[in-house]
């Protein structure tokens, strides 16, 4: 197969992302905000894959095309979705505040359990590691022979999980019944996100920043009078600023961690002086990367499944069909015998070492090009459902706003089957019945 122009086919592929955008706020409005997400974290990042920055590997046309279905039909999976949705938002009439999710009472025992979470652990590694080593050389923590977690209690980890959600609901206003002064909730937010990078990683610091995000972008709307002035954080330029506050700071961090462990990036042959110098490699390469690596993935012949046991680093171009395995691993995991495919791939060289693929992996590995149409448009419909519909109760309001923050990650990784989200999804449920069996409790 002709191998074509990185750059070329990127651009090519921005023009259908914008003219998808344009389309869908003529014929499904209800849908704009999921599909406006969705194409626009793929159109900046196609566009970086374009800028030359980083000498990706070119891939075939046909790579390009499975990727482009995928695309497609997302976009129109979310018209679908807001068609089917249509009925209930025009029935649905909750006021600005309904979103909230816990009462004072509810949200001190969820700190509390996230500390009693959390104090295991960092009790755990200092006890294996020693302060020093945590405090000066992590990096030598996440280079453990053994999961530096393996011996952190499983109820513990659990515990951590709640860390997102609690850092989105002091984030976002309104989302305490009786609300929570500003004084309580910047700091308590920022502890907690502090927490979040002692975790020696940056999942769950990133996951509570997106969920933030894309709740403050559902809370965005145009308000008018005493609206606008009982409620003054719905002012666009407020949400602006808001978004902007926590992205750049997410940014911060993220470089942060990236430094202590010694994740700096490739400096090789194929990233540019001027992106080397910037210091901004590795963020560059986590957001880019698993573009190539999934037009990488469509073009390899290897039918073989990677090693299992020895190093826990794995190389090569594996791509066996999985038939489930990939994208329902975590329940198959929990099936004695059951073979998954590992959700930490093998590493693939595209230019630079990566082991992401976009959230389309999971798809292509099972069923493959279908796989990729059908996924994207289950996922396209249900976010754009519960989007247009989620004014009906707290708990489809946070579930459509922890739909909405997996779409920053479209790019990266599949995290609509991934533990942490699914913990999460839970964690809103059963935080909405207990809402809706206590409504008078602060």
């Amino acid at each position: 197969m002709t191998d074509i122009p990185n750059g070329l086919a990127s651009l090519v592929v921005v023009v259908l992302l914008i003219g998808l955008t344009v389309l869908t706020w003529f014929v499904a409005r209800r849908a704009f905000l999921p599909v406006a997400v969705h194409n626009g974290v793929w159109a900046v990042t196609l566009t970086l894959v374009a800028s030359g920055l980083i000498a990706y590997h070119r891939a075939s046309l046909a790579a390009w095309g499975v990727l482009v279905v995928g695309l497609v039909f997302f976009s129109v999976g979310a018209w679908g979705g807001a068609a089917l949705g249509s009925r209930t938002a025009r029935k649905a009439d909750l006021a600005p505040r309904d979103h909230a999710l816990v009462s004072r009472r509810t949200l001190l025992i969820l700190s509390g359990a996230y500390v009693l979470g959390f104090g295991t652990y960092l009790w755990t590694i200092l006890q294996r590691f020693g302060w020093e080593t945590f405090l000066f050389q992590p990096e030598r923590i996440r280079g453990a022979a053994d999961s530096y977690l393996a011996d952190v209690p499983v109820w513990a980890r659990f515990l951590m999980y709640i860390g997102p959600l609690l850092l989105a609901i002091l984030v976002v206003p309104g989302s305490v019944r009786r609300g929570l002064a500003w004084w309580w909730r910047v700091p308590a937010a920022l502890l907690l996100a502090v927490s979040m990078l002692a975790l020696l990683q940056r999942t769950n610091l990133f996951a509570g920043v997106l969920l933030a995000i894309a709740a403050l972008l559902l809370l965005w709307r145009r308000t008018r009078g005493a609206d606008m002035s009982r409620h003054w954080y719905l002012r666009p330029w407020v949400m602006a600023a808001g978004v902007v506050v926590i992205g750049a700071g997410a940014l911060v961090a993220f470089q942060v961690v990236a430094s202590a462990l010694g994740k700096t990036g490739d400096i090789g042959a194929n990233v540019s002086p001027a992106l080397s110098a910037s210091g901004l490699s590795s963020p560059f390469i986590y957001l880019t990367a698993g573009v190539p690596a999934f037009l990488s993935l469509v073009d390899s012949t290897n039918g073989a499944w990677p090693p299992v046991g020895g190093s826990r680093l794995v190389y090569g171009d594996y791509n066996p069909q999985t038939f489930g395995a990939a994208y329902f691993e975590p329940v198959l995991s929990l099936i004695p015998g059951a073979r998954t495919w590992t959700p930490s791939a093998p590493f693939v060289d595209v230019g630079t070492l990566t082991n992401v693929y976009t959230w389309m992996e999971p798809f292509y590995r099972d069923w493959r090009a279908v796989g990729v149409a059908l996924g994207a448009a289950g996922v396209g419909l249900l976010v754009a459902y519960l989007t247009a519909t989620r004014k009906a109760s707290p708990v489809r309001w946070w579930l459509a706003a922890l739909l909405v923050s997996t779409l920053f990650l479209a790019t990266f990784a599949q995290k609509t089957n991934n533990t942490l989200y699914l913990v999460t999804a839970a964690i809103i449920v059963v935080l909405g019945i207990v809402n809706a069996r206590r409504p008078r409790q602060t």
